[in-house]
């Protein structure tokens, strides 16, 4: 017959489980990353340098220890499984599991710094696809300009051509009024001087018709 476990049994037991949990799940998170926090809909928080935030996570064994989950936002906090604070001394009278956490925190720093130089790598990223956007848009928009001032050359062609042609057609046509105003006063001299002769000559004619 199993006997029952003293209460002192009892609360090592549910100490080392907790401490377990723990380490399971940041050793969860050394492996898939470590929990972005996020706003009530769901967003991803960035802080000034538009990095995502991360959870809390602990970066020492005194952190460790204090760790109840209540660090984390409530979203994460529906998800993760219950744990509580850990009693100073209660790690140190496990060198094993104490070892282990002080492995999996160090390994949680590299990961943190890894997830920040791929958050900061990805806003490079991002910058860099927007330089080679905007570097595209510069290179249409100076196609472009390039093309106006083509269209306006040849405008300016065109223009200086038409001009070219009016001045000519303007010429000429100072030379024909002048041909035709020299040509019109020697049809009214020569229609005066015929007048002046029908002066002349008309009395002569009418007094041959009167004989």
């Amino acid at each position: 017959m199993n006997r029952p476990l003293h209460q002192s049994a009892v609360s090592k037991l549910a100490a080392q489980a907790n401490i377990e949990r723990k380490l399971t799940i940041l050793r969860d998170w050394v492996t898939n990353g470590i929990p972005c926090r996020v706003d009530e809909q769901g967003h991803r928080l960035l802080d000034g340098k538009e990095q995502a935030v991360l959870e809390f996570f602990p970066t020492s064994v005194r952190q460790f220890k204090a760790w109840d989950g209540s660090q984390h936002a409530p979203a994460l906090q529906a998800r993760l499984p219950v744990i509580t604070a850990t009693g100073n001394d209660t790690l140190a009278k496990r060198p094993a599991l104490e070892t282990q956490v002080k492995q999996v925190i160090a390994a949680l720093r590299q990961r943190a710094r890894l997830q920040r130089d791929a958050t900061r790598h990805s806003r490079v990223r991002q910058l860099e696809e927007e330089l080679r956007v905007a570097r595209t848009v510069i290179a249409l928009r100076v196609a472009e300009v390039r093309e106006q001032q083509r269209a306006l050359r040849r405008l300016q062609r065109d223009h200086e051509r038409l001009q070219a042609q009016c001045e000519g057609d303007a010429a000429e046509f100072r030379r024909l009024h002048g041909e035709l105003t020299d040509a019109l006063e020697k049809e009214r001299c020569r229609n005066a001087q015929l007048a002046a002769q029908w002066a002349k000559v008309r009395p002569l004619r009418k007094a041959t018709h009167e004989a």
